[in-house]
């Protein structure tokens, strides 16, 4: 029966558990409250943060891009390409059959060039951005305009038509071939050839 008392004894009362309870609350309040400011405004600077990084990220981004555009092809970049260039005219002429025709290879060269000198906007190879090189090689090597071509074969096979055709030689009257004197003077061989006629 003894430990029965104990437990009453021990045991709160409800106004006190009541009283208690106003209490913790009265204490634990301002606390909560203010952890949750603290929260607030440690989420307001992590997000504050957050938009500084990502400003940062941005502009370092934006540096990279404009360096890389703004660094020009080296030398030997440039021979490369040009040597690229002249290979894919030379590929493409070799199926019409004027890939030694230089003229030819030298016009469709120019041509390849032009189109990859648009791309950038630039007016040589030299002011190209060179993080875009492996691009230019791709682009030339794909690089196929069938009016250009078209032109430049043209060309080649009128220079060929024209190199089969032989030259006349100036004849005489009797059919044989009229020889100059080296002290003649323009006109003057025709002259000569009426009188020995």
């Amino acid at each position: 029966m003894g430990e029965l008392t104990t437990r009453e004894n021990t045991a709160l009362s409800p106004e006190t558990v009541e009283v208690v309870s106003v209490v913790v609350r009265d204490i634990m309040a301002p606390l909560m409250e203010s952890i949750g400011k603290m929260l607030k405004h440690n989420t307001e600077a992590m997000e504050q943060i957050a938009a500084a990084q990502t400003l940062t990220s941005q502009r370092i981004a934006d540096l990279e891009k404009r360096v890389r555009l703004q660094t020009p092809m080296t030398r030997t970049q440039e021979k490369y390409i040009g040597d690229a260039i002249r290979a894919r005219a030379r590929e493409l002429l070799d199926t019409k059959g004027y890939a030694d025709d230089k003229k030819a290879v030298t016009k469709l060269s120019g041509a390849i060039r032009k189109s990859v000198l648009t791309r950038w906007g630039v007016s040589s190879l030299r002011e190209a951005p060179a993080y875009d090189y492996e691009t230019a090689l791709k682009q030339i090597g794909m690089w196929s305009d069938f009016m250009a071509i078209r032109d430049v074969t043209k060309e080649a096979r009128k220079r060929a038509e024209m190199a089969m055709v032989p030259t006349e030689q100036p004849t005489g009257m009797d059919g044989q071939e009229a020889l100059a004197r080296p002290d003649d003077q323009p006109g003057e061989r025709n002259m000569r050839e009426d009188m020995e006629g």
